[in-house]
Formats: C-alpha cells, structure tokens, sequence
C-alpha cells in the first residue's frame, strides 16, 4: 500500500487520506512520527511510502509494536541508520488495517 504524507505550512505533516470521513486533525502525524517524517523526506513538504505487513527485501524498514492502548500505539523504528526514536500512530491504522499490526515494513518512494 502506498501512503503519501504531506507537510502543512505551520509544519505540521498529515497522511493524505482522501477516502477517510473523520476528522481532519484525526489524520496529523505527532509524538515522533513527525520527526521520523522529516527524516525521510528531501524537499520538506512530501513523502510516499510504501507500505507492508510482510517482510521482504523490498521494504527493509521495520515499525515493531512495542505499546499499544485504547487511542493508538508505539513503534520502534529498525532498520534507519541514524534515527533512534519511537513513533507513535494512531488509532486511524485500525481504518487502513482493522487494528494496530505487530510489524510494519516499508520503504520510502
């Protein structure tokens, strides 16, 4: 699955997802996945990722759950030279994936 993030002018980043009927402010990337975002990205305002719940050699990255609760969950970051933060995600993964997977791999596009 390809997934497209975009950075906002105030610099928040936000996953684009046109097919999603909640709130907008439901969709904003915070408590480390926005670090991670500007980790990826090269021009500041996008990145697409691809994105999934299979490991394979395509997408070397990996997000392992290490928490989880009832408004989301905390991923180690594995396989990113360089950057050594959680990233937490929402419970807006339940509307992509049905709940928070143990393991997500991905790579950037």
């Amino acid at each position: 699955m390809e997934l497209t993030f975009e950075k906002w002018e105030d610099g928040r980043w936000f996953v684009v997802l046109p097919e999603y009927d909640g709130d907008q402010e439901d969709l904003e990337m915070v408590d480390g996945a926005d670090t991670f975002l500007d980790y990826l990205t090269e021009d500041d305002m996008y990145v697409t990722v691809d994105v999934s719940l299979e490991d394979t050699e395509d997408n070397p990255i990996k997000l392992r759950l290490v928490a989880h609760d009832e408004i989301g969950g905390t991923y180690q970051v594995e396989n990113l030279d360089g950057f050594k933060q959680d990233v937490w995600l929402c419970n807006v993964v339940h509307f992509l994936y049905g709940e928070h997977p143990e393991n997500f791999y991905f790579r950037k596009l």
